[in-house]
């Protein structure tokens, strides 16, 4: 038997894309674990195990999953539009708002909404419905704001009515099938299916007693501004520079391929028709998001297994990280901070959740790494991020989201926690012995000392899991005021293997305890074995 030393150093190169092996820094996999915050009050990066929490701040308010979150230039009031047709909105302060400015209960229906898009355009929160588009505004106009249902159809633009065509279901919500975005040109675009055959809509608006009260005549709206070739449906709409890039797919089962998922780039002073077809390796595509002047794609499919490309130019793109686990998230589940990218997600492994996935750091100087950062209140069945955003222009120090999810059960939105009991968890990577051994001790250094309410549980799993060993809880009662947690014989006594091994921490406690490093684990390796 030799001794033999092995550490953990470094997580910054985040979850690695195999099992069995990863770079120096990666790890096995994580939840609600952000080396992008910092330890206790310091103000730098920590690049190490910090756990993170959220808590619920919304009621039983919300009945639908919700889909859009929406925030605007003329007040610090957000709404949020559920795939049950309502608007619901929080203040700056995250307190669900139960009227708006104009003393009218909230949430408001809007009659055949079902999420269909959403996004805020000159003063208005413009929501697609089924088959019509409603507004809510304007929003300077304080006790004058109302909603106002089918101006697509109605009087303001007067144009032809919508279709409700059926997308593809994600974990049991439909893909958004009318997504809107405000283009550089000052118009609103959005998406629709007219007799089988993808199309872009546009809304212009100008002023006459308010902003964004009449519809435009410099650039007036327009029913099918621009066709795609039959078949594709738009499921996002992006801006590329002054191009207008639409993500569509071919496949609406969820079960059969039935065509890859294309970017359609489209100059909109061109009324004839998109420049450049862009096909994707996957037969959905379901978000597209402009960070830097990069435009970045989410594609995947319906069961499992989300790609992250980035668009290089002509007809490539490249890949950016993959997930074997979890759907493409809707267009409104994505977005950045600095260079990190997040975008709504689940998992089952290491432990079902509803949460975020991150890439990157918001200091792009650092490693590019595949992190778990969020994980939601969400406890029931077919878990989703169904939105998120950062709303709060809070300090960098520690960004934080605002996610929205839904289960069979209940949806939410959920913020960031001081207070929520923690839910994280980390796997490390494997140490692939291949000889007989022993685990003879493990140095796991704390970044506080233990007090009354830390709790974190570290378990070994050998042999390809098929055994485990859970160690004692460092806690106050079995590290009291410790800044480090050892272990030797006899707790380690099973801690035995053939091949393999890693660690794992779960975190049930109220106090933040980040785990810093190198983790040391000293090692009996058999040299002289012998089949």
């Amino acid at each position: 038997m030799a001794e033999n030393t092995l550490k953990i150093e470094s997580i910054l190169d985040g979850a690695s894309q195999t099992q069995y092996f990863g770079g120096a820094g990666s790890f096995n996999s994580s939840i609600a674990i952000d080396p992008d915050f910092p330890v206790g009050s310091d103000t730098k990066t920590s690049g190490v195990l910090v756990p993170v929490r959220y808590e619920k701040f919304s009621g039983t308010e919300l009945t639908g999953y919700p889909q859009w979150i929406v925030t605007n230039t003329k007040t610090s009031n957000t709404v949020i539009y559920t795939s049950d047709g309502k608007l619901h909105s929080f203040d700056s302060s995250l307190a669900m708002r139960a009227t708006d400015e104009a003393s009218t209960a909230l949430p408001i229906t809007i009659t055949g909404g079902a999420g269909n898009g959403a996004a805020y355009y000159n003063n208005f929160i413009y929501v697609a419905e089924a088959t019509d588009v409603s507004q809510y505004g304007g929003m300077d106009q304080g006790v004058s704001i109302a909603k106002t249902e089918n101006v697509w159809t109605g009087a303001k633009f007067s144009k032809a009515a919508l279709t409700n065509t059926t997308y593809p279901s994600l974990r049991g919500v439909p893909i958004p099938n009318h997504p809107m975005h405000v283009h550089t040109d000052n118009s609103l675009y959005f998406g629709d299916v007219v007799a089988g055959q993808g199309v872009i809509h546009k809304i212009n608006t100008k002023k006459t007693t308010i902003e964004g009260d009449t519809n435009g005549t410099t650039a007036p709206s327009a029913f099918n501004a621009l066709d795609l070739p039959f078949g594709y449906f738009p499921t996002d709409i992006e801006s590329y520079g002054t191009d207008v890039v639409i993500a569509a797919i071919q496949s609406t089962n969820t079960t059969i391929n039935q065509g890859k998922a294309a970017l359609f780039f489209w100059d909109p002073t061109d009324t004839n028709s998109f420049y450049r077809q862009v096909s994707l390796p996957d037969p959905l595509v379901t978000a597209l998001l402009n960070v830097n002047g990069i435009l970045y794609i989410w594609s995947g499919n319906a069961n499992n297994g989300v790609r992250l490309s980035r668009y290089i130019g002509g007809e490539t793109i490249s890949e950016v990280a993959y997930q074997e686990e979890g759907v493409p998230p809707f267009a409104g589940a994505v977005d950045a901070l600095g260079s990190r990218l997040v975008w709504g997600s689940f998992t089952t492994y290491p432990v079902s959740s509803a949460s975020v996935s991150a890439y990157g750091s918001k200091n792009d100087s650092l490693p590019k790494g595949l992190n778990n950062i969020v994980k939601t209140t969400s406890v029931g069945a077919n878990q989703n991020v169904t939105t998120l955003k950062y709303v709060q222009q809070a300090s960098n120090i520690q960004p934080r989201l605002i996610v929205g999810w839904g289960d069979n059960s209940a949806k939410g939105l959920d913020k960031l926690s001081t207070t929520a009991t923690f839910g994280s968890v980390f796997r490390s990577k494997f140490f692939n012995v291949n000889r007989r051994f022993t685990i003879k001790s493990i140095r796991i250094p704390l970044a506080n000392a233990v007090d009354a309410t830390t709790s974190i549980i570290p378990k070994i799993f050998i042999d390809d899991s098929s055994t485990s060993v859970t160690l004692n809880t460092i806690n106050n009662t079995n590290f009291p005021s410790k800044r480090k947690a050892m272990y030797r014989a006899p707790d380690l006594t099973a801690a035995t293997g053939q091949n393999n091994f890693f660690l794992e921490f779960t975190w049930g406690s109220t106090t933040t305890m980040p785990i810093l490093l190198p983790i040391e684990l000293v090692v009996d390796i058999d040299f002289d074995e012998h089949d």
